[in-house]
């Protein structure tokens, strides 16, 4: 009968291995307050990228643009250079140091969030969106490798879920707090700057949230970066991301399709709910703020993070398919609501449909990264999510508010009906999610397992 190898029977490499992830998995504490840094990181992202849907009618009148090319500026132009930088950038946080990568995105966002403060122009405007695109482009896919080696696999969903309230909570914020700034800056004389000159009062408001980048780049100086978990031999550094899709093509695929198509709804309403509400229901900027900043910090960061426990729960019990399950079940809660929102005949009863709808949709929001980061080998995880991000920020973030946009400008004809075009394309895009999760279901198991085992 063969001897089990010891680490001191092994070579060089297995020794390493050994090494580098023996008793390496950080406190508690410093993962958990790991996670919180780059909560804060992905709630300011958020805010600076959403603070925009706020600033429709004004943007739209001092540009005179229309609901199209509005859409293009809060989906296209940032999503395109986010999602296609963060290939290489995930590349960046696969081989180096994720923190520093973190340093400097935070860095570029936040500049180029103040230069849109900036924009006189349509052109101008989309292309300090741009910027701010590629500067938070390396944030997600580095956050979600230090979160990955953090954390267990059985504890894993509940962190995750966590980061991904960020993004939830950052929208909130952006409209809670973002709402209140847009309402003073509205009311407020124009300012004059120095070199610049006077500014309308949508742009002092993306100076205002360009503000907390500094502190938030010291947060992350401060922040240890934890050791990556699955140490690799050195004929695996490398980690080719060819052969990963050629074995783990079709579930990637379909995982893919379904969160991106389920990201669709959720990118329409995120999009053009403060729209809807101030052109249907004639609710003042700071009222649609406070209200639906106040659903989304609750209802929705709750549905995550009971998508999140939910989730642990399930596996913890046995079940191998358990993210799929809660992702599946939350996003099938939310159709109806999805639907219905749009017709409610007040702005109350709107309010209501809409926070049961966040409350299902966040069952499912936090759980793309626990599928992805479930299937990929440790120094792929980064460019699995990339890849992911990619495919599911274009097709969210162009084909939701996009779509909606087209629907409602070259086939309602009224820009008072934008929120039966969303509710037009959530009918349709959410059950076409929920048709590839369902197909997902056993290559996933399959590749879990397989990872797992390796691990």
């Amino acid at each position: 009968m063969q001897q089990p190898i010891t680490s001191d029977d092994a070579g060089p490499a297995a020794k390493a291995i050994a090494d580098a992830t023996d008793g390496a998995w950080p406190s508690p504490m410093r993962a958990w307050v790991t996670v919180m840094v780059l909560v804060a990181a992905y709630a300011t992202a958020f805010v600076d990228r959403q603070i925009l849907t706020l600033l429709v009618e004004p943007v739209r009148r001092d540009l005179a643009i229309t609901d199209t090319e509005f859409s293009l500026l809060s989906g296209l132009a940032f999503t395109l250079f986010y999602t296609v930088m963060g290939i290489p950038l995930a590349w960046v946080a696969d081989r180096g140091s994720r923190r520093k990568l973190i340093i400097a995105s935070i860095a570029v966002w936040s500049l180029m969030t103040a230069a849109c403060g900036l924009a006189s122009s349509f052109l101008t405007l989309f292309l300090a969106r741009i910027g701010v695109g590629v500067g938070e482009a390396g944030l997600s896919p580095a956050a979600y490798s230090m979160i990955a080696d953090s954390f267990p696999a059985n504890r894993r969903a509940r962190a995750l879920g966590v980061y991904a309230m960020g993004s939830i909570a950052g929208v909130g914020l952006a409209l809670l707090i973002g709402g209140a700034v847009v309402q003073w800056a509205l009311t407020a004389p124009p300012a004059s700057l120095p070199l610049i000159g006077t500014l309308h009062s949508w742009q002092l408001a993306f100076f205002v949230v360009s503000l907390p980048g500094p502190l938030l780049m010291l947060a992350m100086a401060l922040t240890r970066e934890p050791h990556r978990q699955t140490g690799a031999a050195p004929a695996e550094d490398k980690a080719p991301f060819g052969p990963f899709l050629r074995r783990r093509g079709r579930v990637f695929a379909l995982l893919a399709a379904g969160y991106s198509f389920i990201g669709i709804a959720v990118a329409a309403y995120l999009t053009w709910t403060p729209a809807f509400l101030i052109r249907v229901h004639d609710w003042p900027v700071g009222q649609v703020g406070a209200v639906l900043g106040c659903i989304l910090l609750t209802f929705s960061t709750g549905g995550i993070l009971l998508g999140g426990w939910w989730a642990d729960t399930m596996a913890l019990a046995g079940r191998r398919d358990a993210v799929l399950r809660v992702a599946i079940i939350g996003a099938s809660l939310a159709v109806p609501f999805a639907v219905a929102a749009p017709f409610a005949p007040s702005g109350t009863t709107a309010a209501a449909l809409l926070a049961a709808m966040f409350l299902a949709f966040g069952l499912t929001q936090g759980l793309p990264a626990v599928s992805f980061q479930a299937i990929a080998p440790n120094r792929l995880r980064a460019r699995v999510m990339a890849l992911y991000l990619l495919i599911g920020n274009i097709v969210a973030f162009t084909i939701g508010p996009t779509g909606v946009a087209l629907i409602s400008d070259h086939v309602l004809k009224d820009p008072d009906k934008i929120g039966v075009a969303v509710a037009i394309v959530s009918g349709i895009m959410v059950p076409l999610g929920l048709a590839c999760l369902i197909a997902a279901r056993r290559g996933y198991v399959q590749a879990a397992a397989e990872v797992e085992a390796a691990a």
